[in-house]
């Protein structure tokens, strides 16, 4: 069972997050999902140094940026990620709050 997520960030347009002023947002989102405060500073250090680990399977992350899309429509991103296993790759990108891309992972990884 793969629990690390390794992740790369980059924004799609000119604007970006402030990192500090949206992190109460971004710890209440990863407590509403029943997270570790852990992974709120994952988001925050992901989102500020564009790139971090997870320690949570491929799906939970795709899971809570889509979530802090739909929060932050007007910010256009992108995620890549790979897990521990070398086929657990996967690309997300969203613009508008809506996931506009999506690749990966194969079904059945992380489980």
């Amino acid at each position: 069972m793969s629990w690390w997520t390794f992740s790369d960030f980059m924004y799609l347009d000119t604007q970006e997050f402030d990192v500090e002023r949206i992190r109460p947002d971004i710890e209440s989102m990863v407590t509403a999902g029943r997270y570790h405060l852990d992974v709120a500073k994952d988001i925050c250090n992901l989102l500020a140094k564009k790139q971090t680990n997870f320690k949570l399977n491929s799906f939970a992350v795709i899971q809570l940026l889509s979530e802090l899309a739909r929060q932050f429509p007007a910010i256009s991103f992108s995620i890549r990620g790979r897990g521990e296993e070398m086929r657990d790759i996967w690309v997300r990108e969203f613009s508008d709050g809506k996931e506009t891309f999506a690749f990966g992972p194969p079904e059945g990884v992380g489980y």
